[in-house]
């Protein structure tokens, strides 16, 4: 069974863990815990028996959120954990006055593309070489709530 939850920080070891299995670049336990508690922002994570499986973080500012990371550790994927992290965090959008969230992805990454369509986004633009390591271009996508 998952539940989803707001981050604590006994959790930000083994959201890191995660982070490096799927980010060339991954957050620090130092960027998460910095601004942990930040009203501005939302933590979340995923439970699966107990476990943390995953976690996401936007950023909101206004009328506008920005999703910074979703991740879901390799042994728990397919399970709709990310769909939940993200629809949790939408409502917790809407809580704060957030109208519209944006987000970057990597133009080859199909599986996260195909999931934020799912959920309402439409790409909005590119960024040439935003992301590297390998250097690729981002699309940048944006839904309305």
């Amino acid at each position: 069974m998952q539940q989803i939850k707001t981050m604590e920080p006994a959790q930000v070891d083994e959201v890191c863990r995660i982070g490096r299995q799927n980010f060339t670049h991954p957050w620090s336990e130092q960027d998460y815990m910095e601004h942990l508690k930040d009203d501005e922002r939302i933590y979340l994570v995923a439970e699966c028996e107990g476990d943390v499986a995953g976690s996401c973080v936007f950023f909101c500012s206004f009328e506008t959120a920005d999703l910074c990371n979703v991740t879901v550790d390799e042994r728990c994927r397919r399970r709709g954990l990310a769909e939940a992290l993200l629809r949790e965090a939408f409502e917790r959008c809407l809580d704060k006055g957030v109208e519209q969230v944006l987000l970057e992805v990597r133009e080859s990454n199909v599986a996260a593309i195909g999931l934020y369509e799912k959920l309402g986004f439409a790409v909005i633009s590119r960024r040439r070489g935003y992301y590297r390591d390998p250097q690729e271009d981002a699309l940048i996508m944006q839904k309305h709530l």
